[in-house]
């Protein structure tokens, strides 16, 4: 999956950022040249032009593998008519913007814009789940009821093997990675709420020893998950 992100505020440029630091190719299209020229060394691809003007989309070479995020500010007429110049070129299956009313939703969704997002709902959702499963640093659903989470590793494994612990048959999780190092820097908005990101080490084997300050990135499901935070008072 591409992402092309038009319009880059504060919310545009944090997803842009935590797009790219997953490991997706991103795209960002802003009319200034200022935030353009800060950013370009931390995307794929990085346009200074009006998202507005049809010859510059069709340059993009939208297709069903690309994510549209129209990130427009304050202005719905820009954002309408973006959106209106996308679906004539066609090809785009996953387009998003950004709504500030019900009226604006109603609308965009008329003229075939897939899905809606509001920035307060992003961060509202976003803070939510930190509140619902506290001890969970970062919570990622899969489906209904699995999902990838970051750990604080507990205190009492410090020094113990992963065979030692037991991981997956007393707790029923799976230990994907280890997060393991100094944090590098990311943005830091109002708009959405991003922790900085430890580096991760290689697939743990059995007989790697956990470290101070280790966050487990672990899978399974959201009862174990809880429970297992819930154990270790996390």
């Amino acid at each position: 999956m591409k992402f092309v992100i038009i319009g880059i505020g504060q919310f545009g440029r944090a997803l842009a950022l935590y797009l790219t630091q997953s490991g997706f190719e991103v795209t960002i299209i802003d009319e200034r040249e200022s935030v353009i020229t800060e950013l370009k060394d931390s995307v794929a691809y990085a346009i200074v032009g009006d998202a507005t003007d049809p010859r510059l989309l069709k340059q993009l070479d939208l297709g069903e593998d690309t994510c549209v995020i129209i990130a427009v500010g304050e202005s719905f007429e820009r954002s309408l008519l973006i959106a209106a110049q996308i679906k004539e070129i066609g090809g785009v299956k996953h387009l998003y913007a950004r709504s500030v009313n019900e009226m604006q939703g109603k609308v965009l969704k008329l003229i075939g814009v897939s899905e809606l997002f509001r920035v307060e709902d992003v961060a509202a959702k976003q803070l939510a789940t930190r509140f619902i499963n506290e001890g969970l640093m970062r919570l990622r659903k899969i489906d209904t009821t699995h999902s990838l989470a970051e750990v604080n590793l507990p205190e009492a494994w410090v020094g113990k093997s992963l065979m030692e612990v037991e991981l997956r048959s007393r707790y029923h999780l799976n230990l994907l990675t280890v997060r393991r190092g100094k944090p590098t820097e990311t943005a830091e908005t109002d708009d959405v709420i991003l922790q900085p990101e430890q580096p991760v080490i290689d697939t743990p084997e059995p007989s790697m020893k956990f470290q101070q300050g280790d966050v487990l990135v672990l899978f399974g499901k959201d009862s174990d998950l809880q429970n297992f935070v819930d154990y270790f008072a996390l």
